[in-house]
């Protein structure tokens, strides 16, 4: 996804006259949970590719895809993704039997008022609100599987800058909302799948959580080293009564190290 997203950037009309694009290799190393709410967890550690690509329409780096659509004043309204892993169901013992889940990937508006800076201030906190479209593959075929949606707020501030390298801290914040498709997609247990410790389970649109991510970044020209960690609460959300849900928070976290081997500017 990442090679893709870069194609359409090398690619695409818009103009780059201040574009910034940066490749690279690195290692990321992760313990994640199967999925919100799941007693297990997954631990990566694999090789990534490292791309960072900045303009006055466009944003990709190692964590998110933003494309700035239009502005006024403080206002943006911009496009933003988000990616959820695959997991096998005979590796977990709450879904053992069911169905796999698929790779998902989100995309759709997110609208934001700006108190300080701008998307591509180093300082800079908003608050917004954010609509995406579920889509689930095993790359064979695709799956509708619903909308996520509800407000989030984002701090961003460099706390040291040197001349060959710079700190940036993040905190990001988001109430969740979803239609009954996706929690379904996640947590429902048709009659086929029950037994005697999993019941019949089916739930409707509604909240689905919150979840507070703080992040820490460390950004050289040669070096990019990063770090996060993100807290799931589940409590009072639609699904906190399905049989999967076994526990009602879950703590997600990763670092990563990538060397820089290609920058160019205003390409």
């Amino acid at each position: 996804m990442p090679w893709l997203v870069l194609f359409l950037c090398l690619f695409s009309p818009l103009s780059f006259a201040t574009s910034k694009l940066e490749i690279g290799g690195g290692v990321f190393v992760a313990d994640i949970p199967h999925y919100l709410g799941s007693d297990q967890s997954e631990q990566y550690i694999m090789p990534v590719p490292y791309v960072r690509y900045q303009s006055d329409e466009l944003d990709v780096d190692r964590n998110s895809f933003t494309g700035y659509l239009w502005h006024f004043d403080n206002v943006h309204l911009d496009i933003s993704a988000g990616v959820s892993i695959a997991v096998d169901s005979a590796g977990n013992q709450a879904r053992e039997g069911m169905d796999d889940l698929d790779w998902v990937f989100e995309l759709g508006p997110s609208l934001n008022y700006y108190f300080k800076g701008d998307p591509q201030a180093a300082e800079q906190f908003y608050i917004g609100l954010f609509t995406r479209k579920a889509m689930a593959t095993d790359f064979s075929s695709v799956t509708n599987v619903g909308w996520r949606y509800g407000p989030s707020i984002y701090y961003q501030s460099p706390v040291f800058i040197a001349p060959t390298y710079e700190i940036t801290t993040s905190v990001r914040a988001n109430a969740n909302f979803a239609d009954g498709r996706y929690l379904n997609y996640y947590y429902s247990i048709s009659a086929s799948d029950t037994h005697d410790s999993r019941s019949k389970f089916n739930t409707q649109s509604g909240y689905s959580g919150a979840d507070i991510s703080l992040g820490l970044n460390l950004d050289s020209k040669k070096y990019w080293l990063g770090g996060f960690i993100k807290y799931h609460h589940l409590a009072q959300s639609k699904q906190q009564r399905s049989p999967l849900v076994k526990h009602d928070s879950n703590i997600s976290f990763g670092f990563g190290v990538a060397w820089k081997f290609y920058t160019k500017e205003g390409i």
